[in-house]
């Protein structure tokens, strides 16, 4: 059986995108919004038909704020705000930066924990995890040398609850951004140490389950929801394997070995599959029918790609297309039920920023900057080019027809007059 609720061919339903939206978030929340890492539903696309096609530096911003410190986080919207996580390696703090999204003024900037930023690869930061809001709090996860540290705060600013879910050490630093789900909120523990999955309640922060491994997933990704045949399903992977949990109690459904042992882009669901995407020690893509038990890796894998793919940007599946970039900037687009190879190019410089679809275009950011937008279609017809003049590296938010993107030194709404 395929989920029709993920094969949105065409202009996507804005109508059926929203109430998947209302599926797996709060109720306070507005359809514009754009609350968590890639969105309301995870996956990069906005039920929203349209968005800014042309700007510059000068051109069509709306605002721009300088953020202090240095993260690769991406900006959030919600409740006529834009959070934002940062991390100030003077006083080694991280703090959570709320703005005002009609005229970019600071709300506020708290400072929620202390602690040096422990080990971590040369790109990474101590705020490379994108926060997640539910209408009244936002959720932010750190790690220092000691462990992770999670934190809920109100729209004002308070310090709600805060929590140390369990140690953690990796190699490459931390980068997994939290997932709500009905009346909690998940967290990726996954790391060289001792790898977890929690579940935190929203209100209270007490935990509610909590998911060990049989072994270590070394994994900076951030978990997707998805359902299929009546089944809630949050998407994990890490540490050669891809896996199912039902995301109301943290027990494993299912799993499948591989594609690789690290991993960075959140996986893509759609079409009643799973597209995983590992990265090191060799980058590599499989994809998993959904409606499989235990072990999947002979029944359930509908085909393998070791050609072009990613490790840290996510690929976007949009409608009947999975449009794949490497962090070199090939570009490749898939169709995703039989895995065939629709075009190919090298298309883009570097790139750390994962692709987002509005309507049926595509915008991808480089890291210098320059975003593309090409239409939603095989062939990588282009549409326009614009560029900021200053790296980005983070991934855009769509709110309400405008573009909010986090450059190395601000937060810029992009907007047409």
């Amino acid at each position: 059986m395929i989920d029709r609720a993920f094969c949105i061919p065409g202009r996507l339903a804005t109508a059926t995108l929203s109430g998947l939206f209302l599926l797996f978030q709060s109720s306070v929340l507005s359809a514009d919004d754009w609350p968590a890492w890639r969105g309301p539903l995870g996956n990069g696309v906005s039920a929203e038909t349209d968005a800014p096609m042309k700007w510059s530096a000068s051109e069509n911003i709306a605002w721009k704020t300088a953020i202090p410190g240095k993260g690769r986080s991406s900006p959030i919207v919600s409740g006529g705000r834009v959070f934002v996580t940062t991390g100030v390696e003077e006083d080694q703090s991280r703090r959570v930066i709320c703005i005002d999204r009609n005229d970019g003024k600071i709300l506020w900037s708290v400072s929620v924990h202390h602690g040096p930023g422990g080990k971590m690869h040369l790109d990474n930061t101590m705020a490379s995890s994108t926060p997640a809001a539910d209408g009244e709090r936002v959720f932010a996860a750190f790690v220092d040398d000691q462990g992770m540290k999670v934190v809920a705060l109100d729209y004002d600013g308070r310090i709600v609850w805060e929590k140390s879910p369990g140690t953690f050490f990796s190699n490459h630093g931390f980068a997994a951004s939290p997932v709500i789900y009905q009346d909690g909120v998940i967290v990726n523990g996954h790391q060289d140490g001792t790898a977890f999955v929690v579940m935190l309640d929203r209100k209270s922060g007490d935990e509610i389950w909590r998911y060990t491994p049989a072994v270590n997933q070394r994994s900076f990704s951030t978990p997707v929801l998805t359902r299929f045949e009546g089944q809630d399903q949050l998407i994990l992977t890490g540490a050669q394997q891809t896996v199912g949990l039902n995301p109301a109690t943290g027990e494993l459904l299912w799993n499948a070995a591989g594609p690789s042992e690290k991993f960075v882009c959140t996986p893509s669901v759609g079409h009643g599959m799973v597209f995983s995407f590992g990265g090191s020690p060799s980058k590599k893509s499989l994809a998993v029918r959904l409606g499989g038990t235990g072990d999947v890796s002979e029944t359930h894998v509908a085909w393998r790609n070791e050609r072009a793919m990613p490790y840290v940007p996510s690929p976007l599946l949009a409608g009947d297309y999975l449009h794949i970039i490497t962090d070199l900037g090939v570009y490749s687009c898939i169709e995703p039920v039989t895995g065939k190879v629709l075009h190919t190019a090298r298309a883009f410089g570097s790139t750390y920023s994962s692709p987002v679809a509005v309507g049926d275009r595509i915008y991808m950011f480089e890291d210098i900057g320059r975003c593309t937008i090409f239409e939603n279609r095989p062939g990588f017809h282009v549409l326009a080019k614009n560029s900021l003049d200053e790296e980005v590296y983070s991934t855009p938010a769509v709110s309400n027809g405008q573009l909010f993107v986090r450059t190395t030194t601000a937060i810029v709404c992009i907007s047409d007059p």
